[in-house]
């Protein structure tokens, strides 16, 4: 069964949980790019998707969140843009096939923001951004993904080009977009739950929801808005483990498994359509959610 499909069942999918803060638990250093061990350190990222898969995850995001052309500019890894994409998309697979045996796992491509303000706040044109957000669409499609996400946006103009972009370079794929709100109940751009799903949904988006965003509190509060202004959308729910806070000159997420279990059991009667974590998240999160999906 497709992705596409799939989503449409009524049951949730199982996304996995962090990538970021589990590699830095692996030796990334923090500060660094994730991205680079795709490369540097491909059996850790394989290992990561093979840690989530055997914990019952439905849904592999690739390691690609900073992999678009305008910010790896930054990172010095501009012409590695295609081995970066495609070595992502092939490690999630190799860890997919491998632990999953009979059960499908999907890959899906992640695409977050570029990490430049767009004009007139900032330098980056939309013209820019779009063929930044195409060009990543196309080589994560071209490697075999089943789907992409456009992730962690805190700009609903930003979000609507890398959207769109994606759906032109990859139509026959189903695209999720997903925004990080803070307690507020408002992204940092001051975007609405609301403004979300209508202009997400209307421009196309198969799933939309939040992710990121503090912790599932603010996520659920997010996901009830969202269900309220549109009602026939299907939703993602990704939050964080909690809030951050520095221990011992270490930077740890205090929420325990049981909690995010509980509240996959909410977003399950709600009907998200995918759930997961983010950061801070850990395998042992995802297990706690898939024992809590299937009771």
């Amino acid at each position: 069964m497709k992705l596409a499909q799939a989503i449409t069942l009524g049951k949730p999918l199982l996304a996995d949980g962090a990538t970021g803060t589990m590699l830095q638990s692996m030796g990334l250093p923090v500060g660094e790019a994730p991205e680079r061990w795709t490369l540097e350190r491909p059996d850790n990222i394989r290992r990561l998707a093979t840690l989530y898969v055997a914990a019952g995850a439905d849904i592999l995001y690739t390691n690609t969140f900073g992999a678009s052309r305008v910010h790896l500019q930054r990172l010095g890894l501009e012409d590695k843009i295609v081995a970066l994409n495609q070595t992502a998309v092939k490690l999630a697979r190799e860890a997919a096939q491998t632990v999953a045996g009979e059960r499908t796992v999907y890959v899906v491509g992640s695409i977050g923001p570029t990490g430049e303000m767009l004009e007139p706040f900032g330098d980056l044109s939309p013209d820019a951004a779009r063929a930044a957000f195409a060009e990543q669409a196309r080589l994560l499609a071209e490697a075999g993904v089943d789907g992409l996400v456009c992730e962690t946006f805190t700009d609903l103009n930003e979000a609507l080009l890398a959207l769109g972009a994606a759906r032109k370079a990859a139509p026959q794929l189903p695209v999720l977009a997903s925004m990080a709100f803070d307690e507020s109940g408002r992204t940092m751009m001051g975007v609405t739950p609301a403004d979300a799903v209508t202009k997400l949904s209307d421009a196309g988006a198969a799933v939309v929801g939040a992710n990121c965003s503090v912790g599932p509190a603010v996520v659920e509060k997010v996901i009830h808005a969202m269900g309220a202004a549109r009602p026939a959308v299907r939703l993602l729910a990704k939050p964080n483990a909690g809030l951050p806070q520095m221990i011992a000159g270490k930077t740890v997420y205090l929420l325990d498994p049981a909690a995010l279990a509980e509240f996959a059991k909410r977003m399950k009667l709600r009907g998200v359509a995918v759930l997961g974590g983010c950061c801070g998240t850990t395998p042992d999160h995802i297990r706690a959610m898939r024992q809590a999906l299937n009771q």
